[in-house]
């Protein structure tokens, strides 16, 4: 499938793109797939290729020492073990740790993979329904919109990819020119924004809220944190999307049997709960509904290029990936512009559950939120290109976290009943 994507895009046979993926595995160590979605079949000698081996294996080393620390293993035993999913089960390292399959049995990560891959189906039948077409000719044109257009596997659904031809395609906002952008406007190491402890350290005076780690504490400093809350928010540090989130209720009089509870839990992120503005709470009041915020600093110019706002729907998480909806945003006015989309590219008029409108509602303090935004843009010299989740309480915004490569396409999704593609919005960025 990849290779006859490839030899089209190449206008070149089959053969010969065979013998160039040939090369790259024999010589570099690069699998077909990793191949083919960064596109290395366009480049235009070894170098580049040479470089992509550095960073996968710079890649696994981080994970292999990351799962060592969580786990207490070995780094011999954690390569190991990853080896040993990998070869059996043919999942990524990044999908060990994202998942948390170090935890499971391999019977469990067993029955993981097989409801992965049933949701993955359910999501190609769906589109053989909507297309008529083979489910050969669905998983091709998925596999060509990430190879070529750069658009994740899991937002084909939801931005409407098998209604567009290539030249509407061409003109999307997609994950992969995410990561050029990262790749040419962060110079640093991207641990300021993927440490969750590390994150609310150095952007602590943005927070707006207190915090605390369960590891390397004591519990007189869980106290001192507690004082007078009633609930607080939880987030496994080594975890994204949502995953592993949860609430705890502070007991009456119970603060050791607490202190006890997170003694024994992963190494977490243990906040003080968020308390949003009431117009915010309106849409959902279960999730904190945050807004999603593009920016960049070129030349010593910021630019906040794109925006979306999400909202949670019968979950604590806002995330579409965890079952919430999102709308476009005008970053200039902070108004809302489009429906609501979900995972599965269905559109929402107004909120499922509360039944509240959301275009035109403006987000409140949106000057505010540029502000605080281009604040925490110019606090770590070097990263220049960022992802800002902000929170709207009544007092003004908050920062939750920051993304080094934010998934522009979802921000595309929300366009794309419209067929409008967002790429315009960042272009002149990846102009050499």
């Amino acid at each position: 499938m990849y290779v006859e994507i490839i030899a089209e895009q190449l206008g070149i046979c089959q053969a010969e793109v065979e013998e160039r993926i040939a090369h790259a595995r024999k010589v570099y160590h690069i699998p077909l797939k990793y191949y083919a979605n960064h596109r290395l079949y366009l480049a235009d000698g070894d170098e580049t290729l040479k470089m992509h081996e550095e960073r996968m294996i710079a890649e696994r080393e981080k994970i292999t020492k990351r799962l060592s620390k969580i786990t207490g293993w070995t780094l011999d035993q954690a390569q190991a073990y990853l080896l040993h999913i990998t070869n059996t089960f043919h999942i990524t390292g990044k999908e060990v740790m994202d998942s948390l399959l170090y935890e499971k049995t391999d019977e469990e990560i067993a029955a993981w993979k097989e409801e992965k891959l049933a949701r993955a189906q359910a999501r190609i039948t769906r589109i053989q329904e909507k297309t008529g077409w083979s489910e050969y000719e669905v998983r091709k044109h998925m596999a060509k919109c990430k190879a070529v257009f750069g658009i994740a596997m899991a937002n084909y659904e939801n931005t409407r990819c098998y209604e567009l031809t290539d030249a509407e395609l061409s003109t999307y906002a997609n994950l992969e020119d995410s990561r050029r952008l990262c790749e040419k406007y962060i110079t640093v190491d991207t641990d300021v924004l993927k440490d969750k402890q590390l994150f609310n350290e150095t952007y602590r005076e943005f927070l707006g809220r207190d915090f605390w780690v369960n590891r390397d504490s004591d519990y007189a400093s869980f106290k001192k944190f507690l004082r007078w809350k009633r609930e607080v928010f939880c987030k496994p540090i080594d975890l994204f999307g949502a995953h592993g989130v949860f609430k705890k209720r502070v007991p009456f009089g119970r603060k050791k049997e607490l202190y006890a509870f997170f003694e024994r839990e992963p190494k977490m992120l243990v906040e003080e709960v968020i308390k949003q503005h009431p117009e915010m709470a309106a849409f959902y009041d279960g999730s904190i509904n945050t807004v999603r915020v593009f920016t960049i600093l070129k030349d010593d110019r910021f630019d906040a290029f794109a925006a979306f706002v999400r909202f949670g729907v019968g979950g604590i998480a806002d995330n579409v990936s965890a079952g919430g909806i999102a709308c476009g945003v005008d970053p200039v006015s902070g108004e809302i512009i489009t429906p609501a989309v979900g995972n599965e590219g269905i559109l929402y008029q107004k909120h499922p559950l509360t039944g509240k409108r959301f275009e035109g509602f403006r987000i409140p303090y949106w000057q505010e939120i540029l502000t605080l935004t281009e604040q925490a843009l110019r606090k770590v010299d070097g990263v220049n290109y960022v992802g800002w989740d902000v929170a709207i309480t009544k007092r003004g915004p908050i920062l939750v976290e920051g993304n080094n490569v934010p998934c522009l396409s979802i921000y595309q999704s929300l366009f794309a009943y419209r067929k409008e593609g967002r790429k315009f919005t960042y272009a002149k960025y990846l102009e050499e």
